[in-house]
């Protein structure tokens, strides 16, 4: 579980660099340079010659798009259309028109009515593909781009527009294709350089990767937007190295920079470097103290150094800004869980679960905080409703055996542990509880076999020997109950109940110098349980007070 864990909080949170579909709008720090269009279909032009009034319709139409006289637009659209209606290119202004207007639905059939009067003009094709792409029919807008290259091979919009597809459905190496085919018309062209290389390192195309990238770096060596768009797609592509190369040479351009600091910290962080981490991410954190997401990664930096306090004030910080973030809490209880301060961690666990109750692995801690808190009954109820969300969960039938047994809750204990058992037959901790509740049970003839049974698979088992002891001296056999009882504390000289039973054994067996003995024992050992309990509530209240930085 937290090896899992550890892979969802080791992965960055970047600023997404993503290439936009052509002819929709691309968010991106570079001047808006894209593959040059292809000129529109000879086959179309020679096919449907336009009459003057056609003609004329047109241009007004495109000079009302270009001025966005949309009401204008789409009224002299239309005109060439009734002017020319087998004319597939007044269709397609008209399929633009209506697209640009919001009118999806009319843009479509009108894109189609073109493709359909001259299924060799891929300017529909492309803006019917386009469509499709802005309405998420990503398979349906990839195999029209597909049909149109087969048409014209060379059309760079539409290997620009599959490059952006493949990427957004994780098919990276059919992107970088795209990408690299459109790049060979445009080979210096920066946005393309950063669209290719962003799916191209996870295309295993390493290489030309690192190609585009310096190209990239050379052109924008002087721009602290365009170094910091290059540091965001080197860091989501994991090349930590380079991009804090890239984030420091913007920050140096631009210092005290909230973004840059920050994503300069999580590469660092991503690359174990983590006291150069926490340095960038707290200068992060004082140029801008508002964004949680700082102070949870300051947590985890800290929580990497073992210092659990500051992790701890930090992830405070960083619930005090997003309380409603579920893993917050559940990473503060974490802290708390670490440093021996079990109350809080329950209470963190439990506001973590409240926002998100589906999450085992919520539920699952705030169990382990129960158990060790000696709250058994409270365990038991987080680890049984652990076995509802994920009854494949890890040993969660001896767990749930294990704490019910502890609440003396002894026949489910007996229906789980027997049931784990089964599957685990030398599951030594199971058969021990098994064993402990046929005896409080009464059931001496079930516990017998059981311990023998561990003593075979672990001959200097404690807890065994003591019950195996119990057992005899509950069998009325004193003189083996106390034969094995010395032989517990031959092995633990510090086993406080060994004593009291050898006390117990030895007064039934009139062997009264020797219970004195094991009386005096149990005393002297009680005692300093008692100093030991009092010594660690002493310092779990220290360690509470510390946690909760109070004087």
């Amino acid at each position: 579980m937290a090896k899992k864990y550890r892979i969802l909080i080791k992965r960055g949170i970047y600023l997404a660099v993503c290439a936009g579909i052509i002819s929709l709008s691309v968010a991106s720090v570079f001047a808006q340079r894209k593959p040059k269009p292809n000129k529109t279909s000879a086959s179309a032009v020679a096919q449907t010659p336009l009459s003057a009034n056609a003609k004329n319709a047109l241009d007004a139409a495109v000079a009302a798009l270009q001025s966005e006289a949309m009401a204008e637009a789409e009224k002299q659209a239309r005109q060439a259309v009734r002017f020319a209606p087998h004319s597939p290119v007044a269709q397609n202004v008209l399929g633009v028109v209506l697209d640009k207007a919001g009118k999806s639905k009319e843009a479509f059939a009108a894109f189609e009515t073109s493709i359909r009067l001259d299924p060799k003009f891929v300017s529909p094709r492309n803006n019917l593909a386009r469509l499709l792409a802005e309405q998420n029919k990503t398979a349906e807008a990839i195999a029209q781009f597909v049909n149109l290259l087969r048409i014209d091979p060379n059309y760079l919009q539409a290997h620009y527009n599959l490059g952006t597809l493949y990427a957004q459905t994780e098919n990276f190496k059919k992107s970088a294709e795209h990408f690299a085919r459109a790049r060979q018309a445009e080979p210096n062209d920066i946005q393309l350089a950063l669209s290719f290389l962003n799916v191209a390192y996870r295309a295993e195309r390493q290489t030309e990767a690192n190609a585009a990238a310096d190209l990239v770096e050379r052109a924008v060596s002087g721009d602290v937007r365009g170094l910091f768009t290059l540091g965001l797609a080197l860091a989501q592509n994991k090349q930590y190295e380079r991009a804090i190369r890239v984030f420091t040479n913007a920050d140096k351009l631009q210092p005290k920079t909230f973004e840059i600091l920050y994503n300069l910290g999580i590469s660092l962080y991503n690359l174990d470097r983590i006291d150069d981490a926490i340095i960038h991410l707290a200068q992060a954190a004082d140029v801008n103290p508002e964004p949680p997401e700082t102070h949870f990664r300051l947590g985890l930096a800290a929580s990497e150094k073992k210092d659990f306090a500051n992790a701890a004030e930090e992830f405070r910080h960083a619930i005090e800004r997003d309380p409603k973030n579920a893993n917050y809490h559940y990473l503060l209880g974490r802290e708390y869980f670490r440093a021996g301060f079990f109350e809080g961690s329950i209470q963190e666990y439990g506001k973590a679960i409240a926002l998100n109750p589906k999450e085992v692995a919520y539920v699952m801690a705030r169990g382990n905080a129960n158990y060790r808190k000696g709250e058994w009954q409270s365990a038991a109820i987080d680890f049984d409703l652990a076995a509802v969300l994920d009854p494949n969960t890890k040993d969660i039938d001896y767990l749930r055996g294990y704490t019910h047994r502890a609440a003396g809750n002894f026949d489910k204990a007996r229906e789980l542990l027997e049931k784990f058992v089964a599957k685990n037959p030398n599951h030594i901790d199971s058969l021990a509880s098994l064993a402990y509740v046929a005896i409080e049970q009464g059931r001496l003839i079930d516990a017998e076999p059981l311990l023998k049974k561990i003593l075979t698979l672990d001959p200097d088992n404690t807890p065994a020997l003591f019950d195996f002891a119990r057992l005899a001296v509950k069998q009325r056999n004193y003189e083996e109950g106390a034969r094995r009882l010395e032989k517990v504390v031959a092995k633990d000289t510090l086993h406080t109940q060994a004593f009291y039973q050898l006390f117990l054994t030895y007064s039934r067996l009139k062997l009264i110098a020797k219970a004195q003995t094991a009386l005096a024992d149990f005393k002297r050992l009680g005692a300093l349980e008692k100093q030991s309990t009092q010594d660690r509530l002493l310092d779990e209240k220290i360690r509470t007070q510390q946690m909760l930085n109070q004087p």
